[in-house]
Formats: C-alpha cells, sequence, structure tokens
C-alpha cells in the first residue's frame, strides 16, 4: 500500500512514461550511438524526468539484435510534472561532462574520473536557477588505452522560462552499493540509504536525481562495492520520503532480450496519485535466475514529497 504524505494538500503528479528507441554500434575500439532522440523527446514533453536503461555486463538489457554489429535498445523516460509550476512552459539546458573509466589488470576494481567537471557544471547551472532533473549515461564509449575507456555523462537541466529562479544548491552523497555475489545469484542492498536521506531530507534538502557511475571497488572473495551519487538539492521546506523495492524481470531470447516495465511504471503511477514524486530511480545490480530464459532484479524507487512551513520532512 501506499503509505500517506503528511498534510496532503490533495495534488497528484501527472506522469507520463515514453520509450525511446536507441541504435547502438558495437566496433572494435568502442561504442557509438546518439543522444538526439533522447534530447527531442524531453524537449516535446517540457516537463521535468528521469531516465532509466537498464544494463547487464556492460550492455543494455532491452534490446534487439539488427545487424550483426548493430543492436536496438529501448530507453524508458518517465515524465512528471512540477508540483508548483504544472504547466509553465520550460527553459532546458543541456550539459554534458567526458568521464574516463580505467579498470586493473584484473577487471576486479574500476574507477572513474571527470566528477570534478560534472558537478561543477551543475553548480554553475545551479547559480542561474536551472534544477537538476536528470543524469544520463550516454551509450557511446570508446577505449582510450589497454585497460581505460572514456565515455560522457549528460545533465538535463530545467526552469521556468523567462522566470526570475533562486539559485539551487546542490551537495553529492555517496551512498555505497554492497553486492555479495553466490552460486544462487547475487544480491545488492544499500545499507545506508535511508539514514543518509533522513539526514538530508530533515535539514533542507529533497533528491534531485540520482546517477550510478560505473565504479567497482572489490571487497572480498565474493563481495564488491559499486557507487551511487544521491544528488541533493538545497529547498526552503524539508521533505518526506518513502523507498521502494520493485521487482522486474528480463527474458532473453535468440536475438536479444526484453524488459517488464509493468510493475515498476505501475507503483509510480500510484504513489504519483496519493502525491509523491519520483525522486530516482536506482537499477540495482542483483541476479536471481527464474527459469531457464528469465532472471529477476530490482529497481529501488525513491519517493518524495515537501512538507509544510514547519514539517518534520524525513521517513
Amino acid at each position: 500500500s501506499v503509505p500517506a504524505v503528511p498534510g496532503w494538500d490533495g495534488r497528484t503528479i501527472s506522469t507520463q512514461p515514453m520509450s525511446v528507441e536507441l541504435i547502438i554500434k558495437i566496433g572494435w575500439n568502442g561504442v557509438e550511438s546518439s543522444m538526439d532522440l533522447v534530447n527531442s523527446t524531453i524537449l516535446a514533453q517540457n516537463t521535468a524526468g528521469t531516465g532509466n536503461n537498464k544494463k547487464r555486463r556492460g550492455l543494455p538489457a532491452d534490446y534487439k539484435a539488427v545487424g550483426c554489429t548493430t543492436i536496438s535498445t529501448r530507453v524508458m523516460c518517465i515524465f512528471q510534472a512540477d508540483r508548483q509550476g504544472a504547466g509553465e512552459t520550460l527553459e532546458t539546458m543541456f550539459l554534458q561532462a567526458p568521464m574516463t573509466v580505467q579498470a586493473t589488470w584484473s577487471l576486479a576494481n574500476m574507477k572513474v574520473e571527470g566528477y570534478e567537471q560534472l558537478y561543477g557544471q551543475l553548480g554553475q547551472a545551479g547559480n542561474t536557477g536551472f534544477q537538476l532533473s536528470c543524469v544520463v549515461d550516454d551509450p557511446n564509449n570508446r577505449c582510450s588505452g589497454l585497460f581505460s575507456t572514456q565515455t560522457s555523462v549528460h545533465l538535463v537541466c530545467q526552469k521556468p522560462m523567462g522566470a526570475q529562479s533562486p539559485v539551487s544548491a546542490y551537495t553529492i552523497a555517496n551512498i555505497p552499493i554492497v553486492i555479495k555475489h553466490g552460486w544462487g545469484g547475487t544480491t545488492a542492498s544499500m545499507p545506508l540509504l535511508a539514514s543518509a536521506l533522513t539526514a538530508f531530507t530533515t535539514t533542507g534538502y529533497k533528491v534531485a536525481s540520482v546517477y550510478n557511475p560505473p565504479s567497482v571497488t572489490l571487497k572480498g572473495f565474493l563481495s564488491t562495492e559499486i557507487q551511487c551519487h544521491i544528488i541533493m538539492m538545497n529547498t526552503p521546506v524539508n521533505y518526506y520520503f518513502a523507498i521502494c523495492d520493485v521487482p522486474f524481470f528480463i527474458k532473453s531470447g535468440w536475438r536479444g532480450s526484453t524488459v517488464d516495465h509493468t510493475q515498476y511504471l505501475n507503483i509510480i503511477s500510484a504513489y504519483a496519485a496519493q502525491g509523491w514524486e519520483l525522486g530516482g530511480l536506482i537499477d540495482l545490480p542483483d541476479v536471481e535466475l527464474d527459469g531457464f530464459t528469465s532472471i529477476k532484479s530490482t529497481i529501488k524507487l525513491i519517493f518524495q514529497a515537501p512538507a509544510s512551513e514547519n514539517g518534520a520532512g524525513g521517513n
């Protein structure tokens, strides 16, 4: 059941999911694609949103082969109207920052470089009144060394057209995802997420977006950690939040695999009907076999809603 928002004013959150197709070409030197269709879809919808393109073993989970070195994949874009400015025309700013992924010879550890430029651009956008709506991984990457690849991360920032918007200040909470591998599958958890969100949402912050960099740190024989950046934005009021884990299924076929988006999209719609906006979506890297051609994994959804002027916020 959907928890009640304390002091809810009865406003629902208009939500529209939209699937966008991308064509990806795989070559010896990397992967090539274009973000133009995703960007034009964002501009056409004129609402804030988040994106989700699930990956397994470095490739999209929702794809089909359309050639020897070409695949077609789907990006699920989830658009939600801003509760304060529903119906307003938005001005959108697209920012892009290069990232370098460096692996060790065993591939057990991977580190990412480029955060300073990425979040530096976000700070500059915030100083001009733009608010972060979404962080999008670019599917393009190219080999830049024996154990190194280069890619890009896109920031989608928006503000009401022609309005004097207040400065948006951001801080980054790095919450690790703990992964444990076993014979029966792989589990993933975020034991520090709820306490971190409580600390921020009770002191004038809300979730702006989530970024999962492709970093990996070996913690033990069958244990690793990956980073998850929860991007928090300063707000004049506290926020309430709710966390919901939703299973989804990936079915493999002869020329690709498909993802059933129904269950988590239904959960998002149910929460939106009760006044909860989608703050972030985390695709956990857990894996559980569900038959010969199907696996089950988990999406962690973070919902949020503003408290009253003197409301405590939190969970």
